[in-house]
């Protein structure tokens, strides 16, 4: 089963007819039992620009529709403000791999670009691991804020 949306269409992942249905997602949560629910409301999966737009009123609904947590793929193509839209509106996981990604791959990059000569691949992971340190910061206080 698969709620809302079409998995095999993601450049179309922004579409308004590449939501979740709170009707399907109640259905599908009282069917399996899930612990909690990514629903499709606006943003895609890998987005690398932050220029995803929120359907905050399908949230609230869903929010209403199903007595579990939400969870919000692909938010590192979410800006701040559609963030905190989205919590309010009753998102509890926020998922930002690829920001994540993003800030350890530049990390090793510029030690690497510091270091040209280095070949010990252990030098690499502190650089990163701070990379995605600052960035785990940025976002929440960001949606802190």
């Amino acid at each position: 089963m698969y709620v809302g949306g079409k998995p095999d269409s993601p450049a179309s992942a922004h579409a308004d007819w590449v939501r979740t249905d709170p009707t399907e997602a109640a259905d599908y949560v009282a069917r399996t039992g899930v612990d909690a629910l990514a629903v499709a409301v606006g943003s895609s999966h890998a987005m690398t620009e932050r220029s995803a737009t929120l359907d905050h009123a399908l949230i609230e609904r869903l929010r209403e529709a199903v007595p579990v947590p939400l969870v919000l793929h692909g938010s590192s193509g979410v800006p701040d403000t559609e963030l905190r839209a989205a919590v309010r509106a009753g998102m509890v996981k926020i998922n930002v791999g690829t920001a994540l990604n993003i800030a350890f791959a530049h990390g090793v990059r510029h030690m690497l670009e510091r270091a040209p000569a280095l070949t010990d691949p252990r030098k690499y992971p502190g650089p990163a691991r701070d990379a995605v340190a600052t960035t785990v910061h940025d976002i929440l206080t960001a949606l802190a804020a």
